[in-house]
């Protein structure tokens, strides 16, 4: 239940329309909706600034709308940044995905103001537009305010809520007494507008450029019925109280309107009106909102952040060369003082950077990382200028080829970037592994404590447990597998669509599909000063599986299905210096007529294999846990040979992964291996035709990490080919084969 809490004032007479709640003016005593009680979850994806309500108690339909809650200062500065950089890479493939379908799209009428340049469309992502945000409250207002009389289907109309404290609904309608309700329709537009369902349309008016509403009939009345007794909304019908002209559910919307027409008067881009016209939907109906988010794992170490940086290009080098055993010729520290001591202009340099970095040490140990933050890259400016201009030779790295990746990596898709991931991977091991196993928030399955079995204290069972466990590890062609205890997961959410949750809505016009872009549209501005759009941030820690394969057992399967150019040793390396873009929508990977030329390549193997394993330990997981598939998600580290599957709730973690393990592990690890699981449920579908579905190692599209696609069921059992090869391609041999334990 919720509960009013209205702070001073009536916010009912504010002059503010519901849709325009939160805005960036603030009176000298701002006046508060009243707000409602949710948990953080609901609060964030159910209840976000958008959605319409039926409130309880009987007060009728209600828009939430945003209150300000910065908490900022409560999250790491490295979260805030991969909040950023994970909201940039959502908003650039909704672009490209909407322009891809819809080529002459309108850039804003794809995504909104805060999320793109104005100038050239592209997106843009501006920190200061936004305020990290706790879910713990959100307003509510009475919308729509269009009311229809039970008795005789008069209809009323008011701008806003103040307008309607003016002028109260009249105890009499047309000489009864009224029973008013609201109307619990409203037009809804892919653009992510929506307005109540009022008989008034809009013109646009090429004098000013924009749109005004028809507010009469053209026998000069305003009254309207609505002749709402049809099962379905086509058939609906507003009348004319002054001359019985009745017009249908039809009304455009306004913004989309203006825009395409005068788009079409400068350009002469013709705009069909089906473009325009908006939807007559249920205010109940999934379709009027949904909202957009994502998810991530968080990291302290910054260096998953700055290191993707161009003026941090060497230590990546140096980072690269050190997680890949890639030779290295790094100049001594002695040398790089001697050198920029020599040199007339910078010899004053050496004892900055010696200050900048005594700083650094300093901040931190008083417990300011910000400010360490910034004294280390003042000393890496400094460093990096001794290199660009010569005075300092850089370290040369013994692989051109990771060199040309990282020189290349700035047109990569992030999502598939082997560079940015394996330096994520190092900061996992080392922070969500090594020192979580410190403090026992993780655990190796091989070493167990007494908390995950009860063998701990019996040597003979521990030998036969790990016997048995490194026996099934084995045949998975597994190395290490971890649990993690509480991986920190942060899930948040920045925005909301409407009519479509994806950035193309297909509309059907006369027997046609006719492609529509959806605009990815930010929750509305918070009620403070300035132009901020509140991220509503959550935060959990959940438990995970962490899986490392065997390397050597790798590069055997990749010999054996004559992949082309594999290593003999440093697959990881070779990764790297053989990849290329998998791009937003993995498109060379979407044949399905078995027609396609990709060749057999390391990169699109290895990540075809570890994301079939994943998917197949996902379904695993759920089976013999109890955690839903949609709850399970997937992180893929491709040059590390490693995954992560994790529950992603955002419910207080039962553990039962650790549960699973306790009472499941042989028959958690034995499932994945039998042959029934190996085995399309759709008749011999994908065991004759090669590729994945539904029926066996597909999972739904918010739980996979590449979209069901680089996916074979043939990977670990063997059979035909991925679909993306030609059909004269040989047959797999699969990972679990016998022969490639050997």
């Amino acid at each position: 239940m919720g509960e009013g809490k209205g702070t001073g004032g009536d916010w009912r007479t504010s002059n503010r329309r519901p849709s325009s709640f939160g805005g960036a003016r603030r009176e000298p005593q701002a006046l508060e909706p009243p707000t409602m009680s949710r948990s953080r979850v609901q609060l964030a994806s159910s209840y976000a600034p958008g959605v319409l309500m039926t409130w309880e108690g009987g007060k009728g339909i209600c828009r939430s709308v945003p209150l300000a809650n910065d908490i900022s200062k409560q999250l790491n500065r490295t979260t805030i940044d991969l909040v950023f950089e994970n909201l940039s890479d959502f908003a650039t493939n909704w672009r490209d995905r909407a322009m891809k379908a819809v080529p002459d799209a309108l850039p804003e009428l794809v995504l909104d103001a805060p999320f793109r340049d104005s100038r050239t469309g592209e997106v843009r992502i501006e920190r200061g537009d936004f305020q990290m945000t706790g879910p713990d409250r959100v307003g509510y207002v009475p919308y729509p305010l269009v009311y229809r009389c039970g008795i005789c289907g008069s209809t009323r109309e008011y701008e806003s809520i103040a307008d309607q404290a003016r002028q109260p609904l009249p105890r009499k309608c047309n000489g009864h007494d009224a029973r008013w309700t609201q109307i619990d329709v409203v037009y809804v537009h892919w653009s992510g507008e929506i307005q109540p369902l009022s008989p008034f349309n809009y013109n646009f008016d090429p004098q000013t450029g924009s749109t005004r509403q028809i507010r009469m009939c053209t026998c000069g009345s305003t009254s309207f019925k609505l002749r709402n007794d049809a099962p379905v909304f086509s058939e609906w019908r507003y009348v004319c109280e002054g001359c019985g002209d009745t017009r249908p559910l039809k009304k455009a919307e306004p913004e989309v309107l203006a825009r395409l027409q005068t788009e079409q008067n400068t350009s002469g881009r013709v705009f069909q009106w089906i473009e325009i016209n908006m939807l007559p939907v249920s205010y109940r109906a999934n379709s009027t909102f949904y909202p957009q988010r994502t998810s991530f794992i968080e990291f302290q170490d910054s260096a998953v952040v700055e290191l993707m940086t161009p003026p941090r290009v060497g230590e990546l080098v140096a980072k690269l060369a050190q997680i890949h055993n890639i030779p290295f010729a790094e100049p001594a520290e002695d040398e790089v003082r001697a050198a920029v001591q020599a040199d007339p202009k910078h010899r004053s340099d050496w004892d900055d950077y010696l200050s900048f970095l005594e700083m650094a040490r300093r901040a931190e140990e008083s417990g300011r990382p910000e400010r360490a933050r910034s004294y280390r890259d003042s000393a890496h400016e400094l460093r990096e200028g001794w290199f660009a201009v010569g005075i300092v030779e850089r370290g040369r790295l013994g692989s051109t080829g990771v060199l040309r990746a990282i020189a290349q990596r700035e047109d990569w898709t992030r999502r598939y970037d082997p560079i940015r991931l394996t330096i994520q991977h190092d900061a996992f091991l080392r922070e969500h592994v090594e020192e979580a196993m410190a403090r026992h928030a993780a655990v190796d399955v091989m070493e167990p404590d007494i908390t995950l079995t009860d063998v701990v204290n019996d040597p003979q069972r521990k030998a036969r447990y790990q016997s048995n466990i490194g026996n099934l590890l084995a045949h998975l062609g597994m190395e290490r597998l971890v649990i993690v205890r509480n991986l920190p997961i942060c899930e948040f959410s920045f925005g909301f669509t409407r009519v479509s949750a994806t950035p193309v809505y297909k509309r059907e016009h006369q027997g046609t599909s006719v492609d529509m872009p959806v605009r990815l549209k930010a929750f509305d501005q918070l009620p403070i000063q300035g132009t901020k759009r509140p991220i509503y941030v959550t935060q959990q820690q959940n438990e995970a599986l962490y899986f490392k394969l065997d390397e050597a057992r790798v590069v055997r399967w990749l010999k054996a299905n004559m992949v082309t150019d594999v290593p003999d040793d440093g697959l990881g390396r070779g990764y790297l210096e053989r990849y290329e873009d998998f791009g937003p929508f993995l498109e060379m990977f979407k044949d399905r007529e078995g027609s396609g030329g990709y060749p057999r390549t390391v990169p699109a193997y290895v990540y075809l294999l570890l994301h079939t394993l994943s998917h197949q330990m996902m379904h695993s997981l759920a089976d013999s846990s109890g955690v839903d598939r949609d709850g399970i998600g997937e992180h893929i580290f491709p040059a590390d040979l490693a995954f992560v599957i994790y529950r992603k709730g955002m419910t207080p973690d039962l553990g039962n992964i650790s549960a699973m393990w306790r009472n499941h592990a042989d028959e958690f690890l034995r499932r994945a291996l039998d042959p029934r699981m190996l085995r399309c449920g759709s008749g011999s579908l994908c065991d004759a035709r090669g590729g994945a579905c539904p029926a066996c190692v597909m999972v739904s599209e918010v739980s996979c990490i590449a979209s069901n696609l680089l996916l074979s069921r043939a990977v670990l059992k063997g059979g035909k080919g991925p679909e993306w090869e030609p059909r004269s391609a040989p047959d797999l041999v699969g990972f679990f084969d016998a022969a490639m334990a050997k």
